[in-house]
C-alpha cells in the first residue's frame, strides 16, 4: 500500500460555491442590505460591506439564476436552503460558546480584582465609548431583527416568493430542512 496525502478534492470550488450561495441570499432577502437608522455601529459598517459585495455582482448572479431551469432552481435552492441553515446553525452555537467563555472570563478577573484596578478616571472615557459603539451596534442588529424577522412579514414574503419562483423556494426549504435536521 502506498501512502498519500489526505486532501479534500474541490476545496476551492466548495468555498466558490459557498460564497455564491450567500451572495445569493443577501440578494433574495430584501431589507438586509438597507441602511441603518440607528447610527451604524459595527452592523451598519457590515451591511454597508455586503453591499459593496452584493451590488457589483448582484445582477450576473440573478441573470444567471433566471436562466435555470426549474431543477435547476430546486436544487439552487436546496443548496443555499442547506448553506443557510448550517451556517445559522453553527454560528449560534459558536456565538454561545462565546458569550458564556467571556462571561466566565470576566467573572474571573473580577474575583482577583484585575478589573478594578482597570476602572481609572482614564479609562472611562473609553468605556463610555466603548459601550456607545456596542450598543448602537446591538440597537441596529434588533431594529432589524425586528423589522424583517416579524411573522407577518416572513409570510409576505414567502407568498411572493412562492408565486415568483415555486421551484427555488420550495428548493429552499427543502435545503433548510436538511441542514437543521443534520
Amino acid at each position: 500500500m502506498t501512502s498519500s496525502t489526505c486532501h479534500r478534492p474541490g476545496g476551492r470550488a466548495a468555498r466558490h460555491l459557498l460564497l455564491q450561495i450567500l451572495l445569493l441570499l443577501s440578494l433574495l432577502v430584501p431589507g438586509l442590505t438597507q441602511e441603518c437608522p440607528h447610527g451604524g455601529g459595527l452592523w451598519g459598517t457590515a451591511k454597508d460591506t455586503v453591499r459593496t459585495i452584493t451590488d457589483p455582482v448582484g445582477d450576473s448572479l440573478r441573470s444567471k439564476y433566471d436562466g435555470l431551469s426549474d431543477k435547476g432552481r430546486f436544487v439552487a435552492g436546496a443548496c443555499a436552503g442547506f448553506g443557510a441553515s448550517r451556517l445559522a446553525v453553527r454560528t449560534t452555537v459558536k456565538s454561545v460558546k462565546t458569550v458564556g467563555a467571556a462571561y466566565i472570563a470576566f467573572e474571573a478577573l473580577e474575583y482577583v480584582g484585575i478589573l478594578k484596578e482597570a476602572r481609572t478616571e482614564q479609562n472611562k472615557q473609553l468605556l463610555a465609548q466603548t459601550k456607545d459603539y456596542l450598543l448602537r451596534t446591538v440597537d441596529g442588529i434588533r431594529h432589524d431583527m425586528r423589522t424583517q424577522l416579524s411573522p407577518n412579514k416572513i409570510s409576505k414574503r414567502v407568498k411572493r416568493c412562492m408565486e415568483t419562483d415555486k421551484s427555488g423556494t420550495v428548493g429552499f426549504g427543502t435545503g433548510a430542512f436538511l441542514g437543521f435536521a443534520l
